[in-house]
């Protein structure tokens, strides 16, 4: 696979968003495009719409601190905050929009019952996405 010149980055916490990032930017050909994207992910009765500014302001961080880090890279950065009640499939259509050629996405081993139930947004993306996908697993504790 030659390197990719677009690259979303899914970041759902600060604790990995440096760390997914700087992973894009070893990965990514140089000057790649990438776009770091946050889901605030809704419950399906709540309108997207809906005042979160807690939540838009810890989007809002968990942006600032993987920009950094990609600028210091030397990539062209787009930042995407997205309201949705699915991220997984919010990525989904960030993926074909964009026409991405990688996505870089966490896992976590410690799971919701949601997650048990349902699957995880990682999972999800990997299954459907229409282009290459990157997990960066985290250790488990």
């Amino acid at each position: 696979m030659k390197k990719a010149k677009r690259i979303l980055v899914g970041l759902k916490d600060a604790a990995h968003a440096v760390e997914l990032t700087d992973l894009a930017c070893r990965v990514g050909a140089r000057g790649a495009r990438l776009l770091l994207v946050h889901v605030i992910e809704l419950p399906d009765i709540t309108p997207l719409e809906a005042d979160v500014p807690d939540l838009e302001a810890q989007a809002q961080k968990i942006l600032r601190a993987a920009a950094r880090v990609a600028r210091r890279s030397r990539m062209k950065v787009t930042t995407r905050i997205v309201r949705a009640h699915s991220a997984g499939g919010a990525l989904l259509d960030d993926l074909k929009e964009e026409k991405i050629e990688l996505a870089v996405l966490g896992y976590h081993h410690g799971r919701t019952l949601g997650e048990v139930l349902l699957g995880t947004t990682a999972k999800h993306v990997a299954t459907h996405a229409p282009c290459h996908v990157l997990l960066s697993i985290q250790p488990r504790k």
